[in-house]
Order: structure tokens, then C-alpha cells, then sequence
């Protein structure tokens, strides 16, 4: 069955149709340039994949040489605890002492016998003393609750009270000192004498004050240091081993022994951020210039979603010499050896346990062969524990004395990828450059949108004067039909 023509509705024609075929051709250098800026865009987020790359590389390559590095923090590990524990700052140096805890230090700390929720604290001047620091402030009157809201007010982080509720429907009040040591005793006067004495806090005798309920009373904390008695007034000891403190937590007859080392733990992690840190960015490289499914197939590490898009954009970046010249100076500087006050005992990376053929047993494995590192830990950990100095040389040593390292694994790391990463460096431009033609392929599609826009309003105006005059030729054809039709009528009569 034909085509139903419809007149206002359906062009005669097809004109649509034909307009829309002959758009179709005029758009070809349009979806071109729009594959273009696909393709730009693409590589440009190539390009920033390996920015991050490098910069997450060469920032775990400082952070083994800068001044914040691993190798120049210590730890202190108690061999209790609950007894005795210690930090330890850059200023520490590696050693074993042995602690016992005597005695710890304490604050005064008072409690009243059980009021009653109505007892009145009467006004006046109340005054506390801390050893040789007083605290003084009036009070008009009021209730318990006043009262502490007051003495906190005033306290100076020095005093603080409190209601007890230590008998059902009454109420203690607890004074306490929040300075330790014998030589802070807590003391009462003016106003303060009287609410003690009134409250069975304490009493008053020629020889002094002395508390009735004391919960806790003022004295020094007692250490012995390798059997050297130490008497502090505070639990925190600061001055005694240099570059750690001590903090005494309870007594115990028992010796705790306290363990000051270099932070090792914290050394191998960064060295292993290190590591991977190289292994992902060669893999990245690998990926984007290696037209070989393997490269993908033994990144472990990669999503079921991450490998399925590196396998549909293999090799994008095949034959890059930016690329190719950074895998080469990469493993190059793996490899090599580097000088340090060590001599021969510590030159390479594979005498701390890292290397391309840790585990080869046999023949090179095609990862090694592409670079990739491997850490034998027991390795590590033995070079850590026994050649610490060594290893840390390994990475960033200083051969001339300025205090500056200008050799090792993880200066020359840093030295390498800086000007690609730094402000304006070598990918800046790359990205700089794709952004560019990216910029300027969006101009023009800007202009080929104008000029389509005119050439499908110029062909809809044409073709809509064809469709007119089609249409005149027709009404004409059928009035001259109409016209013999009636002659011929005529001429039969």
C-alpha cells in the first residue's frame, strides 16, 4: 500500500526524509571533530593517571629522606603497660632501662559526710589553697548546686567540685585538687574553713587542717631507675631519660623494662609504600604503552571493571617517548648501585631484600622481566634491625657534608620525577596541550553548529518552495483537467 498523503501534515515530497540524509552528510566533519575531543579527553585522563602516579612515587620517596622521615623517630615499648608507659621524640636515643613504680603521684581529694538536697552554703569569701597558688571568690549564698557551679566557675582548671549522691536522697560534695604532689596539699580558709568543718569534710586542730574523708591524698610519684630512687610530682616525668617521657601509671614491685628504638615498624611500612608505589606506576606504564594482554592479565590488584577497560583501550600510548624514557630511567635507578659510608655491604637495593628476582627459582618470570619489584620481608627486616643506618643511606645519603643528601635510591627518584610533576612541569604541558586542542576542536564545532544551522534552515526554505510549487502545479493540472473534462462533457451534448 503507498503512502497515504496527508496535505499540512505529510510532505508530498519526503522532504524531511531528504533533508534529514543530506544533515546527515553536512554533520560527517562535525562527529569527526566530536571523536576528536572523545579521543583528547581520553588522553588526557591518561596523562593525569600517571601524574598521580608519579606524585604519589615521589612523595613516598621524600618521606624516606625529608626531614619528617621514618628513620628519625623512636618508640618506646613497656614491657607493661599498666604500670609504665613512655613516648619517645626525635631527641631519644636507643637504649633498655629498667623501671619500678614505688609509688604514684596524687592530688588531695575530699568528700563530705551526706547533706541533705536543701543544706544552705552560706555567703562569704571562700578561699582555697594549692600549695603556694590560692583561688578566692565570694559566694552570696544559695544551695550545693550554687556553690560548685561557682567554685568551678573560678576554679582555673586547678580545683573542681561535685555532688555525690552516695546515700539515697542526699548528697556528698567532693572537693578536689587537680594538681598532684605532696607539696600541693589542698587547703581550706576564710568561708571555706567553716562549709568544711560544717559539712564533716574536715577539722580544724592546733597542729593544722586535716581531712576526715580524704578519698585520695596529696604526694609524689616514686621511680627507680636501674635501682636509682626518682621522686617527681607529677606521674608525667619529662626530664629524666632525654628525648622521652615517662608516665606512671600504678605501683607494682615488679621491674618494667622500657625499650627505646628507632620506629622500625614505621621504616619497612614506608619502605613498602615506596615499593608499590613504583610497582603501580610502572604497571601504568606498562599498561599504556605495552600492546600485550599479559601486562594486563598480571596486575592482581586491578577490579574485574578497571581490567576489562584497560583490555578495550590497550596500548593507547604505544610508542610515547616520554613514557618509554621514564620506564627506562625508572628501573635504571632500581638497579643501580649507590654509594654510602658502608662500602660494598650496602650499595644495592636487592642486599636489603628487594629486588626483580626475589622469588625466582629457575628462569625469569615475565613481571620481573618487566621491572616489577619484590621484598623479602625476613630480608628487610633483618637489614632494619642490624644495619639500620645502612639502609637509610641506601635511599638518601650526603657524600660532600652539607647536611643534604645528594645520592641514593630515593633522592635520585625524587630528582627524576620533580619536573614532571612540579608547577608548569612535562605532564602539565601534556594535559596544558590536550585541554588546548580540545578548546580549539570545541570552536570549531561551535562554528560548524552555526553553519548547519543556516544550511538546514536554507534547505527547509527551499525545499518548502519546491513543496509550494509542486503544490501549484498540481491544483493547476487538476484545474485543467476539470476544464477539458467539462468540454469534453459539453462537446457530447
Amino acid at each position: 500500500m503507498s503512502d497515504v498523503y496527508i496535505p499540512g501534515i505529510q510532505s508530498r515530497l519526503g522532504s524531511d526524509k531528504l533533508i534529514d540524509d543530506l544533515m546527515r552528510l553536512e554533520r560527517i566533519p562535525k562527529d569527526r571533530i566530536e571523536a576528536n575531543i572523545a579521543r583528547y579527553e581520553t588522553e588526557k585522563g591518561y596523562w593525569q593517571n600517571i601524574s598521580t602516579r608519579i606524585t604519589s612515587l615521589r612523595e613516598s620517596a621524600r618521606q624516606l629522606f625529608s626531614f619528617n622521615n621514618p628513620f628519625n623517630e623512636f618508640v618506646a615499648n613497656s614491657s607493661d603497660d599498666s604500670v609504665l608507659v613512655a613516648t619517645a621524640t626525635r631527641n631519644a636515643d636507643e637504649q633498655i632501662r629498667t623501671f619500678t613504680v614505688k609509688q604514684v603521684a596524687q592530688s588531695d581529694r575530699f568528700l563530705s559526710n551526706p547533706l541533705q538536697e536543701d543544706f544552705h552554703v552560706d555567703g562569704g569569701t571562700y578561699t582555697f589553697t594549692i600549695g603556694t597558688e590560692e583561688i578566692s571568690f565570694d559566694f552570696r549564698g544559695g544551695t550545693l548546686t550554687d556553690f560548685t557551679d561557682a567554685l568551678n566557675r573560678r576554679s582555673r582548671d586547678k580545683l573542681q567540685a561535685s555532688l555525690v549522691a552516695v546515700k539515697p536522697g542526699t548528697k556528698s560534695l567532693f572537693i578536689e585538687s587537680k594538681v598532684t604532689g605532696e607539696e600541693n596539699r589542698l587547703g581550706f580558709a576564710n568561708a571555706a574553713v567553716n562549709l568544711g568543718v560544717s559539712t564533716g569534710m574536715l577539722e580544724v586542730a592546733e597542729n593544722g587542717q586535716r581531712a576526715l574523708t580524704p578519698i585520695s591524698t596529696a604526694q609524689d610519684a616514686i621511680v627507680t631507675m636501674e635501682g636509682i630512687p626518682i621522686q617527681r610530682s607529677s606521674n608525667e616525668i619529662t626530664d629524666l631519660v632525654p628525648g622521652v617521657t615517662l608516665k606512671a601509671m600504678d605501683v607494682s614491685d615488679k621491674p618494667v623494662r622500657l625499650n627505646i628504638q628507632p620506629d622500625r615498624e614505621s621504616i619497612k611500612d614506608s619502605i613498602i609504600s615506596f615499593v608499590g608505589n613504583y610497582n603501580r606506576l610502572l604497571a601504568e606504564i606498562n599498561v599504556l604503552t605495552r600492546n600485550d594482554i599479559k601486562v594486563i592479565e598480571e596486575l592482581s590488584y586491578l577490579s574485574i571493571e578497571e581490567a576489562a577497560e584497560y583490555r578495550k583501550n590497550l596500548a593507547p600510548l604505544a610508542g610515547d617517548s616520554t613514557l618509554s624514557q621514564m620506564r627506562s630511567s625508572l628501573t635504571r635507578i632500581m638497579s643501580s648501585p649507590y654509594e654510602t659510608s658502608q662500602g660494598l655491604d650496602m650499595v644495592l637495593l636487592i642486599q636489603i631484600g628487594i629486588g626483580t628476582d626475589i622469588s625466582r627459582s629457575g628462569g625469569a618470570n615475565v613481571s620481573q622481566l618487566r621491572g616489577y619489584l619484590e621484598i623479602d620481608e625476613k630480608k628487610l627486616d633483618a637489614a632494619i634491625a642490624t644495619n639500620l643506618n645502612g639502609v637509610r643511606q641506601l635511599f638518601a645519603y650526603d657524600t660532600d657534608g652539607d647536611l643534604i643528601a645528594d645520592t641514593g635510591i630515593a633522592y635520585s627518584i625524587d630528582y627524576l620525577t620533580r619536573p614532571y610533576v612540579e608547577t608548569g612541569g612535562l605532564l602539565a604541558q601534556k594535559t596544558n596541550n590536550m585541554d588546548s586542542r580540545i578548546n580549539q576542536e570545541q570552536q570549531r564545532i561551535a562554528t560548524l553548529d552555526r553553519q548547519l544551522a543556516a544550511k538546514e534552515a536554507d534547505l527547509r526554505k527551499q525545499y518548502a518552495q519546491m513543496e509550494s510549487a509542486y503544490s501549484r502545479m498540481e491544483q493547476m493540472t487538476t484545474s485543467f483537467d476539470r476544464f477539458n473534462q467539462q468540454n469534453s462533457n459539453n462537446n457530447n451534448r
